[in-house]
Parts: structure tokens; C-alpha cells; sequence
């Protein structure tokens, strides 16, 4: 991945951060260019994107091959492979597209990278010192933005965590107006515009809005965090060049940048860490049958 391959991709990936509403579509992070390398594609869902694109970019420089990455929502990129057959290695918001998919025999071995979570977010600071209650999402004194249930994967995330609890209609009254995507939330919240919303965890540890916003995490009964797995595709045409990224990607260094871009608390990623066999705190793992 030359340098402009790699800035082009990370300015697309800014602007994709509203584009988890589109389930129609995907963007290809990379370029077809440079036939003569070993070529790996990768199927991702659009919050992981980041962690995922550093580490192609370093895994590249290693072994001289091209990493091209596939960026969408993952139910679309799912039916798409279903349909396509093609690519090495799929990478969704959580682990259900293997666990309740494995009659259609698409996804072989996998490997753990981190959580995506949703939570509440507050502006810099909390100055409205609010809690991990939910019931302060339908507090008429406080400020509430939410994305649409219709709009996209946080908006209908959000949706589920309220109707869990029982509380989807006081709270959507309260709402003081409703957005489309994860980028726009932050946008908000940094703006002021609003006290309190529902947000990928993820996404307030990302350069550009961790300065901005602070996330309060909620308890993991309520809101329990979705596996985050590479899983090898069963078609793949480069299965060992695939297994040697998920290899790195699931390695202390790979664990370390995943938990850099919000994937792993500081707490959880001791406990990944913990978790790696001796000889593999140093070294990248194998992915598991």
C-alpha cells in the first residue's frame, strides 16, 4: 500500500464514518493496482475499519503483498460473500454471522481481536455528572440525540437496548432529535447540541473525538459486548496468507492496536494479553479450528 493508496484510504474512511446507514453499498479501502503481489481481501464492517487498516498497511510492508479491504455493513458484506463467493477473510460487528450462519459453511477458523459495545456518551469532561442509568434518557432536563432505528447499525443497536429495558417510548419522546449516523452523534455531543446519547464505544477513542467526548460505559448485563473475530473464508484463494494476518492481527501487537482505537478496555486487553500462551506474547498466534 503505496502512501497515496494509504491517505486516500484513511481520508474515504473519515468520510464513511456516516455511512453505517447504507447496508446497499461498500467501499473498497485499497487498489487494484501492483497484480504481480499476492493479493488478501478483506470483508469489514465499517466501525472496525481503522484498527483493521493499520494493521493491513504494516502487514504489507512485512510480507510485500496487497491488502485490499472490502468496507460495508456486515449483514450486506455477509449475503454478498454468500452470493460472491469471493474473498479470504470476513470481518463482522459481531460473532453471530458464525454462530447462527454455520449450515451455509462460509466461515472456518477464527480469532479474537476486541469487543464492539454501545454506551452512552457525554461531552468532554461530563459536565452534566450523569451515570450509566438509562432512565436519564428520558429525563426531560436533559438533552438527548439518538440515530434513527431506520438508519443504520448504532440507531438500531440503540433500539434494542431500550426496548430491552422497556423504556424505547419515553425515551424517543424525550429525544431532542434524532440523526442517522455514529458520526453525527459526535458531532452533537461536540457541539453541545446535546447532553447524552447512544454511541459506539469505539468511536469516542479515535483521534479526532477523544479530545470531545467521554463514553460511560454500561453494565455488560444490559448491554453485553459483541465478540470482534476474524473468520477465514471457506473459499478462500490465499487461506495461508490469511491465517498468517489473522495471526498478526490477533498477536499482542495486534490486540494493542485494537484496544488503541477503543475495541479493547484497558481491563480487557490485560486479560487478552493474559490469555495469549507464553510463546505467543511475542509471537502472532494461529487462528483456531
Amino acid at each position: 500500500m503505496n502512501p497515496f493508496r494509504l491517505l486516500s484510504a484513511l481520508l474515504l474512511s473519515l468520510l464513511l464514518l456516516g455511512c453505517d446507514a447504507q447496508d446497499s453499498t461498500f467501499l473498497n479501502l485499497g487498489s487494484d493496482s501492483e497484480t504481480d503481489k499476492p493479493e488478501l481481501v478483506i470483508y469489514s464492517g465499517i466501525t472496525m475499519v481503522r484498527p483493521l487498516q493499520q494493521l493491513a498497511y504494516e502487514f504489507e510492508a512485512i510480507h510485500d503483498v496487497n491488502v485490499t479491504i472490502k468496507q460495508g455493513a456486515s449483514g450486506y458484506l455477509y449475503r454478498t460473500l454468500k452470493v460472491e463467493r469471493k474473498g479470504d477473510i470476513f470481518f463482522p460487528g459481531s460473532d453471530s454471522y458464525r454462530t447462527k450462519h454455520q449450515a451455509d459453511g462460509l466461515l472456518k477458523e477464527h480469532v479474537f481481536v476486541g469487543y464492539n459495545r454501545i454506551a452512552l456518551v457525554v461531552p468532554e469532561g461530563n459536565p452534566r455528572h450523569l451515570t450509566d442509568s438509562l432512565n436519564q434518557l428520558y429525563d426531560p432536563d436533559i438533552s438527548v440525540v439518538l440515530s434513527a432505528p431506520e438508519s443504520g447499525a448504532v440507531g438500531k443497536n440503540a433500539k434494542v437496548l431500550l426496548d430491552k429495558v422497556g423504556i424505547t417510548d419515553k425515551v424517543y419522546d424525550n429525544v431532542t432529535y434524532f440523526t442517522t449516523d455514529s458520526h453525527r452523534i459526535f458531532t452533537a455531543i461536540k457541539n453541545r447540541h446535546a447532553d447524552l446519547a447512544l454511541n459506539w464505544y469505539a468511536t469516542t477513542k479515535w483521534p479526532e473525538t477523544e479530545l470531545y467526548v467521554d463514553a460511560i460505559l454500561l453494565p455488560k448485563s444490559l448491554a453485553p459486548p459483541k465478540l470482534l473475530e476474524l473468520n477465514l473464508l471457506s473459499f478462500s484463494t490465499e487461506p495461508e496468507l490469511a491465517k498468517e494476518f489473522m495471526a498478526f492481527a490477533s498477536s499482542r501487537h495486534g490486540l494493542e492496536t485494537f484496544a488503541q482505537y477503543g475495541f479493547l478496555t484497558p481491563e480487557e486487553l490485560k486479560q487478552a494479553l493474559a490469555a495469549l500462551p507464553p510463546a505467543e506474547e511475542t509471537e502472532p498466534h494461529k487462528a483456531r479450528q
